[in-house]
């Protein structure tokens, strides 16, 4: 097989021009959550409770939005699929700076339903515009420049609303993540391959393979083992009282991901999600260990490579297992079920932490992600009536790659 680099992914036409919009467009959405907890916090002057209520609202929108958003991509493109999110983006922001906090609530969950769908656009583009041999590589380059955007969105938006307000922060945030959507309006990639015929739309979910959800069971996997981090992280580093270094502890955790995604992006062979998600989980549960930063810093490195190779397995397999026409809706059921996967981890983790400790977030989140590994691992290989045409499609992806994943 012959051996494709990012370079050959770059050389392709309109790849860099892609990679760059949504990256414009990700550094501010990473920041929304952030923005939204300051502005409820230190603009409106209410609790850190009230607070989770307005990310909560925020990011139920987002989970039942992010599915209808990729069927527009399938159905219209992304012109047309952008312009309810340009359309909200003007409208929302300006008004929940100027909200009260009863207002928030319902202009929160607003946002996060027209959510722009950047995730689920620069996957099928890059699936569509690229041949299968080049998928691994380009996804892993996206999923790297999703993780840079999660380091530097947060830590600029901090530095804003201190700088400035928490109001001003987020129509800053709203005017950058415009610039990146009016970039991806105009570059208009193409959601189609040149060759594509198109078959008669399927109605429903028949198109859901059982393969395809246990890879969106997977997604939801990894984000629980990575909320047990990101919850641990800040459990532990406050029962040493050293809260003041969670920067840099996130640095080595997010700058681990970013190695571990170049890596695996640079391989000739696929992994398969369940086996990263279970060594994910079980590197995940001693972390908690740690008694110093330093060494907390050094025990989230093994789980932290893992963590972009994941997110871009998943990718490459639900890219493999779907029709370009219902491409976009799928990715839209991944980001769902990352969505999904956070919301219902979150509670679970953070009761352990205040029942057991900070080593309990750790212990809990990534056992739950090995059992989520190992029941999708035995799911897969049940045989089951009438499941033939699963797998029949799960026997052509895996036969398409080495056998050494």
């Amino acid at each position: 097989m012959e051996k494709v680099t990012y370079a050959d992914v770059l050389r392709s036409p309109g790849t860099i021009p892609l990679y760059i919009a949504a990256f414009l467009a990700r550094i501010p959405m990473m920041a929304v959550p952030l923005v939204l907890t300051l502005l409820v916090v230190e603009g409106l002057d209410r609790s850190y409770g009230e607070a989770g209520i307005v990310a909560a609202a925020e990011t139920l929108g987002a989970g039942l939005g992010a599915p209808w958003r990729g069927r527009l991509i399938d159905r219209l493109g992304v012109r047309r699929a952008l312009i309810p999110s340009i359309a909200v983006l003007l409208v929302v922001y300006p008004l929940a700076a100027m909200a009260t906090y009863a207002w928030l609530l319902p202009l929160a969950f607003v946002a996060g339903l027209f959510l722009a769908p950047v995730h689920s656009i620069v996957r099928v583009s890059l699936s569509t515009n690229l041949p299968a041999s080049h998928h691994r590589s380009a996804f892993a380059l996206d999923s790297v420049m999703a993780e840079a955007s999660f380091i530097i969105g947060p830590a600029a938006a901090g530095v804003m609303v201190v700088q400035a307000s928490p109001q001003a922060a987020l129509l800053t945030v709203a005017g950058t993540v415009g610039i990146g959507l009016l970039i991806l309006w105009w570059l208009d990639p193409p959601t189609r391959s040149a060759d594509h015929v198109d078959t008669p739309h399927q109605p429903g979910f028949g198109w859901v393979t059982r393969d395809l959800a246990f890879l969106f069971l997977v997604s939801a996997g990894a984000m629980v083992a990575l909320m047990a981090t990101d919850l641990g992280i800040i459990a532990v580093l406050r029962e040493l009282d050293a809260i003041g270094l969670v920067g840099v502890v996130y640095l080595g955790w997010g700058f681990s991901s970013l190695v571990g995604g170049l890596v695996y992006g640079s391989r000739s062979a696929s992994i398969r999600p369940t086996y990263l998600l279970l060594a994910m989980g079980l590197l995940t549960i001693p972390v908690g260990v740690a008694h110093a930063p330093w060494t907390l810093a050094l025990a989230s490195i093994p789980a932290g490579l893992l963590c972009a190779p994941i997110m871009t397995s998943c990718s490459e397999y639900i890219a493999r297992l779907t029709d370009e026409t219902r491409r976009g809706e799928a990715m839209g059921w991944q980001a769902s079920a990352f969505t999904v996967g956070g919301a219902l981890g979150a509670p679970v983790i953070g009761s352990s932490i205040d029942l057991w400790g900070a080593a309990a977030g750790f212990a809990v989140g990534g056992g739950i992600a090995v059992l989520i590994a190992v029941a999708s691992f035995l799911g897969q290989r049940l045989p089951r009536a009438g499941d033939a045409g699963s797998s029949h499609l799960w026997n052509r992806v895996t036969a398409s790659t080495p056998p050494d994943r």
